[in-house]
């Protein structure tokens, strides 16, 4: 199988045509001169029934690769999905979301395949899904308030009813499609400008590469994966279904610095003709 370089895809320019930037390749865009946007979208797919959910309580995000035929796929999919960063050019990631996939019903207009395949995800009342910063093997948690902007890269789903819902979904710093965050303060007490106006309203800053997982836990402050673990149904298991969780991430890097590249096709030499380095 031949092998890619990562992390290798191209920084779009404002006025390309796209659909979807590529979390495979790792594209990025211009939306703002010096800085690179990123969006990274992947998967977790669970098809173990309840007999084993203790053994299915943190997952790695594989993200697809675009090559669809598994026959003759010459780039495998990512096993993890991962916020590029270094010292020198570090990750502000500012949005975090997660949601219970659900076909489309069969019968649709663009119904394909042609009978669902995805499953409710079963699982513990009150008990969360996670998706955020891989920490050693346990999430980071999030402290209220918190100081950091790690509500932004972070997001939750909340089993109901022992549980995770097609069709569940969270933003930033949310659970079940509520409580969205952007990082921006929007208040401003009359005692001034305090560190608590602030608390949520940061990006979470990384300076190396940083993995994402999704977790089951008790509680949005644990730091340990202590939830009972999730599972689907027999039923929807011998129907051939499974339920998939999917997940993204939004981020930005400072581009990298100004060189060479950026000029030399606009410099003459006194090799062309008519050209001078005078």
């Amino acid at each position: 199988m031949a092998t890619y370089k990562e992390e290798a895809g191209a920084i779009l320019q404002p006025g390309n045509q796209i659909n979807r930037l590529s979390s495979y390749n790792t594209e990025g865009v211009y939306g703002w001169p010096g800085v690179e946007a990123y969006e990274l979208i992947g998967y977790v797919k669970i098809s173990n029934l309840a007999a084993d959910k203790a053994s299915y309580k943190s997952f790695d995000i594989t993200v697809p690769s675009p090559d669809r035929r598994p026959d003759d796929r010459v780039r495998d999919n990512r096993t993890s999905l991962v916020v590029q960063a270094s010292s020198q050019r570090p990750a502000y990631i500012y949005g975090a979301s997660i949601a219970v996939a659900q076909d489309i019903p069969s019968g649709g207009l663009v119904g394909f395949p042609a009978s669902p395949v995805t499953a409710n995800i079963g699982g513990t009342s009150t008990e969360l899904l996670v998706l955020g910063p891989n920490n050693s093997g346990s999430p980071l948690g999030i402290p209220s308030p918190q100081g950091n902007g790690l509500a932004n890269a972070t997001s939750y789903l909340t089993a109901a009813s022992s549980l995770f819902t097609q069709g569940d979904s969270a933003v930033s710093g949310g659970t079940n499609a509520g409580n969205g965050y952007l990082p921006f303060a929007n208040t401003v007490t009359t005692g001034g400008i305090t560190a608590a106006n602030f608390a949520n309203s940061l990006m979470y800053r990384v300076t190396s590469d940083t993995t994402y997982k999704v977790f089951n836990v008790d509680a949005i402050t644990d730091t340990s994966v202590n939830g009972d673990g999730v599972f689907i149904s027999q039923a929807d298991s011998d129907a051939g279904k499974a339920g998939y969780l999917v997940c993204r991430v939004n981020y930005l890097r400072p581009a990298a610095a100004v060189s060479w590249n950026d000029i030399q096709g606009f410099i003459d030499f006194a090799s062309q003709v008519g050209g001078s380095d005078s």
